[in-house]
């Protein structure tokens, strides 16, 4: 059956000569693959540019039922992004973005909320100016939501952040897997940050660094399966 939807370019493999496998999230049916023939010798009707990690696409796919892979007719860029591809500090947020979401999302059903939310915040990041230091942690924390594992409880100053339970906590009962109280006040903040106030936040780059590191094992606990995130070390070095 030809069926059309919305899709973000997560990741592509390729396959024997000139062939892609582009792993897509869609809007209608969440985590998909699609072959792709001809693109690396760009003789096929997609080029190696519309698949770039989270392009925003629209597609036509003959959708076959319990199919491991589907066939791709058509797919157009929508909108073409303008700049995250083409600035290094961007692009290197990009990779780090696409890398989590083909870790954890997975699920081959629709998730309409989460398909907005990763939408939504690509095209803002390529319409940032420059101020984009702050955004692998918004994302790393507000994609909590959608994965089932969003920080719980209040902060006040006699408070931290717990990451084996996923909860702000007294001091009193600090451990190990307690962020410091620096980070749990920054994380507090992002929590309660919209995107529009995001570049409004200023802290140290070695308190950003170091909570990076610190959410991306909060998801190693909760929400990455074994799996292993590499490109967090380019991103810091980018960042830094």
């Amino acid at each position: 059956m030809l069926t059309k939807t919305r899709g973000i370019v997560v990741r592509n493999v390729n396959f024997k000569d000139n062939s892609v496998i582009c792993h897509i999230y869609t809007e209608d049916f969440g985590s998909q693959q699609f072959m792709l023939h001809g693109v690396r010798n760009q003789k096929g009707n997609v080029r190696p540019s519309h698949i770039m990690p989270l392009n925003l696409v629209d597609l036509v796919f003959y959708k076959k039922e319990n199919a491991g892979i589907q066939q791709i007719k058509e797919l157009r860029c929508n909108p073409v992004l303008q700049t995250v591809h083409f600035n290094i500090f961007k692009n290197s947020v990009a990779l780090f973005m696409a890398e989590i979401i083909n870790a954890t999302v997975t699920e081959e059903e629709q998730n309409v909320d989460l398909f907005h939310f990763l939408e939504q915040f690509i095209q803002m990041l390529d319409y940032e100016s420059d101020k984009i230091g702050n955004y692998p942690i918004y994302f790393l924390v507000h994609l909590t939501r959608y994965l089932g594992f969003y920080p719980k409880g209040q902060y006040n100053e006699n408070q931290v952040f717990n990451l084996n339970e996923g909860l702000f906590i007294d001091q009193a009962y600090e451990h190990i897997n307690c962020l410091s109280p620096e980070m749990s006040k920054t994380l507090w903040q992002m929590l309660h940050t919209t995107t529009e106030h995001l570049t409004d936040i200023h802290f140290p780059r070695i308190i950003r660094a170091n909570l990076l590191d610190q959410l991306l094992y909060y998801y190693e606990i909760h929400g990455l399966h074994g799996r292993k995130i590499k490109s967090h070390k380019v991103l810091r070095e980018v960042l830094s």
